[in-house]
């Protein structure tokens, strides 16, 4: 007996009939075309090739014997371009030629004339639930590729037999452990743990992978050369349809870095007992947060989040879901123009991201967003990764504002030595905040570049006043002397073990290198000249040529442009220099609000 299928899911199709019967073609047209929204119709083989390279139906229906071109023969030109192209075969003939012939074409839809509507109807109603469920298992395996592909990116991944032995790993957990993939496979994972402390943790995530599916905790281990490295860990039992354990994944995320950190802090502390055992208290906390999960449609609403990710925020889980996410982003604008472009030009974006929590909470996010595509290479939706620094940042910060002080009174030495404004210096360190915000640097990083900036001449402390304050051009001997500056620079600050003022020695060593080699005083090439260096060389030189000194006039801007383009590439990195240009109206806001009077 004929199935009787719900004809309703045929609107949603489009599909060609050709025919060369008039009578029978007009009459099955009027049939379809109340089913079918995009019905195209042909009176024989050549229209309808034409029309299926034009169109590109879901379904093609065919008559097979007619003039000009028959209906197999163009089901053959029809299939060379689309070999999965589902063809419905329509003949009067039982001819075992034409039925091999449909076969050989591997054509499984064929109906002898007269035709009968509800199997025709039936017949297409049960392709276009093949053809949905194809495109739905596909749009379901694309996506899988990505989350894997996401999380082998980002996670550090190891899959282990039910015998404990590992089985893969990605190259994330080949160069964290020191060993190669082939030294991996087969050895037990629990091998190359670090020390006996840990062998009740080793038992309970044995018990509770077994029992509960899951472990998720800290582990110590140790790379090939002996070195410590500490990892924050999720182990799962992936189970078959039965519910039993096939294999275990663990993902880890490497902590040894924040690990160290804390380490270093606390033996530095030289507090009392109770004071240590806060920041032990708060290093443990750091170690537990593990990666947050969010996902959002491409309008930027919430449709997803795990526990970890709502609760950094404060949240539940449902009261995130629906919210844009920008909405929860401090600065919107922003996130809009850099994050969301970049994950739509080039499929992700990574970055810091200051978000608010519930009832205004700030939390500072190290973040990765990525397009997750669907099977026509369209972004369905957006899954970001985070971890929560908002801790770090808050040392990180105090830790710098304690080294501001110092280098403000180096600063204001250098201004008296070289009798140079502080303007000038403002105007450097603000123009190389702004510029190392258009190359892509983190507010963080380009926030040290501007604090650090001042000290890119204190080595001219070390230069006789004859030479310093000298009117007239230098002689090759005294510019032989003036040169020294930046090895003194270097010497003086990188006595000090301390993030900023490392900056500040690295700058000023380096700002008088040329992009070409051709500067002192170590002839660096490209981008063997650190970032902040080749920064605050552009901008230093641009505000020196702005500016009147006691050997020569200020430039105009056109001077200074026609300069700058003329050593882009020999003296200054080409793409600070084309950044530079295309941010000009705001670099001469900051130098024109901060002239000399």
């Amino acid at each position: 007996m004929t199935r009787i299928r719900n004809f309703t899911n045929l609107s949603g199709i489009s599909l060609l009939y050709v025919e060369d019967d008039l009578e029978t073609r007009e009459e099955l047209q009027s049939i379809l075309g109340l089913y079918v929204d995009n019905l195209y119709i042909a009176k024989n083989g050549k229209e309808g090739l034409f029309l299926y390279k034009k169109y590109k139906p879901g379904i093609v229906v065919t008559d097979i014997q007619m003039p000009e071109m028959n209906g197999l023969s163009m089901a053959a030109d029809i299939k060379s371009i689309n070999p999965e192209q589902q063809i419905v075969v329509l003949s009067a003939y039982n001819d075992v030629e034409y039925l091999f012939r449909a076969l050989e074409l591997e054509i499984q839809h064929y109906i002898t004339k007269p035709i009968s509507v509800e199997r025709l109807l039936n017949k297409l109603a049960e392709i276009t639930e093949l053809m949905n469920l194809a495109k739905e298992v596909a749009k379901n395996r694309k996506l899988l590729e990505q989350y894997k592909l996401l999380v082998d990116e980002k996670a550090i991944v190891v899959k282990i037999n039910l015998n404990g032995n590992i089985v893969y790993v990605n190259q994330h957990f080949c160069e964290l452990s020191g060993y190669s993939e082939d030294e991996l496979l087969g050895q037990y994972y629990l091998f190359s743990f670090d020390g006996v402390d840990q062998q009740d943790i080793l038992q309970d995530l044995k018990k509770s992978v077994l029992e509960n599916k899951k472990w998720k905790g800290l582990l110590k281990k140790r790379t090939k050369a002996g070195a410590v490295y500490i990892v924050d860990t999720t182990v799962v039992a992936m189970v078959d349809t039965d519910n039993q354990i096939e294999e275990f994944v663990a993902l880890m995320v490497d902590m040894t870095e924040v690990y160290e950190k804390f380490e270093r802090l606390a033996l530095s502390l030289k507090q009392d007992l109770s004071e240590q055992k806060h920041y032990l208290h708060e290093y443990e906390h750091a170690l537990e947060v593990g990666t947050s999960l969010c996902i959002i449609d491409t309008d930027g609403k919430i449709i997803s989040a795990n526990r970890n990710f709502s609760a950094t925020l404060d949240y539940s889980a449902n009261e995130l879901i629906g919210q844009s996410l920008c909405d929860l982003v401090q600065d919107c604008e922003d996130f809009n123009n850099r994050v969301l472009k970049k994950v739509s030009d080039q499929g992700f974006s990574s970055r810091v991201i200051k978000v608010l929590g519930k009832g205004g909470l700030p939390r500072t996010l190290s973040t990765v967003i990525v397009g997750i595509r669907n099977q026509y290479g369209e972004i369905h939706s957006l899954m970001s990764l985070s971890h929560d620094i908002s801790d770090a940042v808050k040392l990180n910060e105090s830790i710098i504002e304690n080294q501001k002080d110092l280098i403000y009174v180096l600063g204001e030495v250098v201004e008296n030595r070289s009798q140079e404004t502080g303007l000038h210096i403002k105007r450097v360190a603000l123009i190389s905040e702004l510029l190392a915000l258009k190359y892509g640097l983190s507010e963080e990083y380009a926030t040290m570049i501007k604090i650090a900036s001042p000290l890119h001449d204190v080595g001219k402390i070390g230069i006789p006043d004859n030479i310093l304050h000298k009117r007239e051009r230098l002689s090759d001997a005294e510019f032989k002397i003036m040169k020294k500056h930046a090895e003194l620079g270097f010497q003086l600050l990188n006595k000090l073990d301390k993030p900023l003022i490392k900056m500040a020695a690295t700058i000023a060593h380096e700002h008088h290198e040329k992009y070409n080699g051709s500067g002192y005083p170590s002839g660096l090439v490209g981008e063997h000249i650190a970032i902040e260096a080749r920064i605050v060389s552009l901008v230093d030189v641009f505000d020196a040529l702005s500016s009147r000194r006691i050997y020569k006039e200020p430039w105009t801007d056109h001077e200074i442009i026609e300069y700058l383009k003329k050593n882009r590439g020999t003296h200054f990195d080409p793409e600070l220099v084309d950044l530079f240009l295309e941010n000009l109206d705001e670099i001469l806001y900051i130098r024109d609000s901060l002239k000399e009077h």
